[in-house]
C-alpha cells in the first residue's frame, strides 16, 4: 500500500570574531585593567552546529504548505488546488511575508524522472512541473519550497536501465539500493527504496537530488522520515524497515548539509533526535519536536501525551516540544518546528491567539495549512503586524528555567506557560499562556528578565499600552495568553540565559546573587553563547560582562554579522577569579551598524570555566 502520514499518525553558539578588549578583575579588584591578548585565529570559530544563515537570522520561514489539503483527503493535492490556493497566497499573504508555497508528503505518485533519476513534479497527474511552478511563484515574487527526501528513489528509476547517477554514467541508479530495502517495506509499501550511502556513487547521487532542486530555485527542502532511515523503527507503529544505523544516517544529512551550504535551508522532520539532537544540529537547520499537526485544534498544540519518550516524537505536543528543546534553539542552533498551523481548527480566538504567540516566541515557522476555502474570516491571526515584528526581528525566546536540570528527566524544571525573548534593540517579548481548561492567574516578574524597577508593557493582540509595571499579570481565560513587548528604560544589558547556547552550554541558578532568571555555564571546548545586539553605528562599543569564575579562565570573544561577515578578528579574553562573588570585565568591542551576533566561547585554545550572566553594550 503507499504509506501516507495518516498511517504514521494511526498506530556552538554562531560564529565569532572579534574586538579589541581589556580585561579586568573581579568588581572588587583595584588593579588596571590588560589589554586582552589577541587569539592566533583569525576568520570563523570552530563550532558543533550548521551555523548557516537561515539559523543565524533566528526564527524560521513564514509559509504556506499543502498539508491542509492533503491530510483530510489522504491524497495529494490536485495542481488546480495548488494553483488557487497560491494565487490566494499572493493575494492575501504575501504583502505580510509569507513568500513561499511548499509541498507537502503524499507523493508516491512522482514517478516521472530525469535522467539521474530525480523527480520533474510533485505528482504524475500534475500537468506541470517544478521549474514551471518555481518561475510561476517568481512572478508572484515568491519561492518555491519541496518536500522531497534525497535518499529516496522512486522504483520506475530503479527499473530504468538508462538512469544513471549524477557524474557518474558507469553506475546505474539500480545500482544504489540493496533489495527489499523499502521506504515503508514494513508495512506494505514498495514504491520508493532507501539509497545504500555505502554504496559507490550514492554520495554523488544524493548531493545531485539536493542540488537538482537548488538549481530549480527551491530555497527550502523538506526532508521527512528521518527517524524510519535511522533505525527502521516507528513508536506507534513498531518495523517500518531496514535500519541503516547511526553512522550512515550521518554520513547521509552530512551530504544533505555540504551541497546545501548557505543557498538552501535544510527541514529535518521525524528525527527521533536521540542524544539531544547531536546529529541534527550538526547538519540541519530545522527540526521537528512534536507529533504531527493532524486535524489541529487545542488538542494538538497541547494535550496528547504529556512525557518524553526517546524516539520520534520525543513530546507529542508543541508547548512541550518547544519547552524541551529551548537548550538547542537560537541563533546559529536550531529551528524548532512546532509544524502546521490551521487557524480553521481551533475553537475560538483565544486559541488562534495562543497558537501564534507559541509559535512566535519559540522562534518557530509560521507555516499556514488552511486552505482558500476554509479559512474564514480567521487569517488575521497570521497578520498581526506586531506579533511579525518579532518575528521578523528573529525573536527565539525561551520558556522560564525553574532550574538546569533537563526537561526530559524532570518536568518541574521548565514552565512551559512564561515564555520569554530578548530582541536585538534590548527589549523584551513575554507570554502568559494558561493551558488549563478554566481561567486562571498568570505573571512574571521582570526582575527575571534582568529587569530592575518598572518598564513601558504593551498588549500586542489588544494593540493596547498597560503603562509601567515590574510584574506582568494577566487573568487569561480557558487556553488564553497575554502576548506583551516590554520595553526597559534601559536597553543595553543583554541577559545569557535568554540568549543561544551553543556547544553544550547550559543554564543554571545555583550560585548567589545572579542577575535576572539565571546564568550559562561555559565550562567545555565548544561550549559558547551567542548575543544578537542591534547597533545604531558602526564603531566602537564599551562592553561588560558579569561572570563568576572559581579559576582563571581565558576564552574567546567574536562579532560577526547574521551573514558571517567578520566585524573584527577573534579576540583572546582573560577572567580572573572571582573568588565567590561576581565580576566584571570591561572594555570596548567593535559592532557593524545594525545587527551583530556577539559570541564568547571556549576554543580548543581556551581555558578554564565561568558562568555568564549577562553582557551590556552601551
Amino acid at each position: 500500500m503507499a504509506i501516507s502520514r495518516r498511517a504514521v499518525l494511526a498506530g556552538a553558539g554562531a560564529t565569532a570574531a572579534g574586538a579589541v578588549l581589556a580585561s579586568a578583575s573581579s568588581a572588587a579588584a583595584t588593579e588596571p585593567a590588560a589589554l586582552a591578548r589577541r587569539a592566533s585565529r583569525t576568520g570563523a570559530l570552530p563550532i558543533a552546529s550548521r551555523n548557516s544563515a537561515w539559523t543565524r537570522s533566528g526564527a524560521g520561514p513564514l509559509y504556506w504548505n499543502i498539508y491542509g489539503w492533503a491530510f483530510p483527503h489522504n491524497a495529494p493535492i490536485p495542481e488546480t488546488e495548488w494553483q488557487a490556493n497560491i494565487d490566494w497566497l499572493a493575494k492575501d499573504f504575501a504583502p505580510h511575508g509569507y513568500r513561499m508555497a511548499c509541498t507537502d508528503g503524499w507523493i508516491e505518485g512522482s514517478s516521472r524522472t530525469d535522467r539521474h533519476g530525480y523527480i520533474t513534479s510533485y505528482n504524475d497527474s500534475w500537468q506541470h512541473d517544478w521549474a514551471y511552478w518555481s518561475r510561476y511563484l517568481k512572478k508572484h515574487e515568491m519561492t518555491l519550497g519541496v518536500y522531497y527526501n534525497p535518499l529516496w528513489i522512486h522504483k520506475a528509476a530503479v527499473a530504468d536501465p538508462s538512469k544513471t547517477v549524477i557524474g557518474r554514467p558507469d553506475i546505474k541508479v539500480a545500482d544504489l539500493i540493496v533489495e527489499d530495502d523499502y521506504f515503508a517495506g514494513g508495512i506494505g509499501g514498495n514504491t520508493l527504496h532507501w539509497v545504500d550511502v555505502t554504496k559507490d556513487g550514492a554520495k554523488e547521487f544524493v548531493q545531485g537530488y539536493v542540488k537538482h532542486f537548488k538549481q530549480l530555485g527551491v530555497p527550502y527542502l523538506r526532508i521527512d522520515f528521518l527517524s524510519w532511515y535511522e533505525n527502521g523503527q516507528d513508536a506507534n507503529i513498531g518495523t517500518v524497515g531496514k535500519g541503516h544505523g547511526r553512522d550512515n544516517y550521518e554520513t547521509a544529512l552530512h551530504w544533505m548539509h555540504e551541497a546545501a551550504g548557505e543557498d538552501m535551508e535544510l527541514s529535518l522532520v521525524m528525527p527521533h533526535l536521540f542524544d539531544h539532537a547531536a546529529a541534527e544540529i550538526k547538519y540541519g537547520d530545522m527540526v521537528r519536536i512534536n507529533a504531527d499537526a493532524d486535524k489541529g485544534g487545542w488538542d494538538r498544540l497541547s494535550g496528547g501525551r504529556q512525557t518524553w519518550q526517546d524516539a520520534w516524537p520525543n513530546w507529542h505536543n508543541p508547548f512541550l516540544g518547544f519547552t524541551g528543546y529551548a537548550d538547542r534553539s537560537g541563533r546559529g542552533q536550531l529551528i524548532l518546528d512546532g509544524d502546521f498551523l490551521m487557524m480553521n481548527t481551533f475553537a475560538n480566538d483565544d486559541e488562534r491567539r495562543s497558537c501564534i504567540s507559541l509559535m512566535t516566541l519559540a522562534g518557530s515557522p509560521l507555516a499556514i495549512s488552511d486552505l482558500h476555502s476554509n479559512i474564514g474570516d480567521h487569517g488575521w491571526a497570521y497578520t498581526n503586524p506586531e506579533v511579525l515584528a518579532l518575528h521578523n526581528a528573529g525573536l527565539v525566546g525561551k520558556p522560564y528555567f525553574h532550574n538546569g536540570t533537563a526537561y526530559a528527566k524532570a518536568p518541574s524544571s521548565r514552565d512551559s506557560e512564561r515564555w520569554a525573548g530578548q530582541l536585538p534593540d534590548g527589549t523584551w517579548a513575554v507570554a502568559l499562556f494558561n493551558r488549563g481548561d478554566a481561567a486562571t492567574t498568570r505573571s512574571l516578574d521582570l526582575g527575571t528578565l534582568g529587569i530592575s524597577g518598572t518598564a513601558a508593557v504593551r498588549d500586542l493582540w489588544q494593540h493596547k499600552d498597560l503603562g509601567r509595571t515590574q510584574t506582568i499579570e494577566a487573568e487569561l481565560p480557558a487556553h488564553g495568553v497575554l502576548l506583551a513587548k516590554v520595553t526597559p528604560d534601559d536597553r543595553s544589558r543583554y541577559q545569557a540565559a535568554f540568549a543561544a547556547w551553543g556547544g553544550g552550554a547550559s543554564f543554571d541558578n545555583v550560585l548567589a546573587d545572579y542577575d535576572g532568571m539565571g546564568y550559562t555555564k561555559i565550562t567545555e571546548t565548544g561550549h559558547s553563547v551567542t548575543f544578537a545586539v542591534h547597533a545604531p553605528r558602526t564603531g566602537i562599543h564599551r562592553l561588560r560582562i558579569r561572570y563568576n569564575a572559581q579559576s582563571s579562565a581565558r576564552l574567546t570573544l567574536g562579532v560577526e554579522t547574521p551573514s558571517h561577515k567578520v566585524v573584527v578578528s577573534p579576540q583572546r579574553l582573560t577572567f580572573r577569579a572571582t573568588s565567590d562573588g561576581w565580576g566584571t570585565l570591561t572594555g570596548t568591542t567593535k559592532l557593524a551598524k545594525g545587527e551583530n551576533l556577539v559570541t564568547v566561547m571556549r576554543t580548543s585554545a581556551d581555558t578554564g570555566a565561568i558562568a555568564l550572566n549577562h553582557i551590556t553594550l552601551s
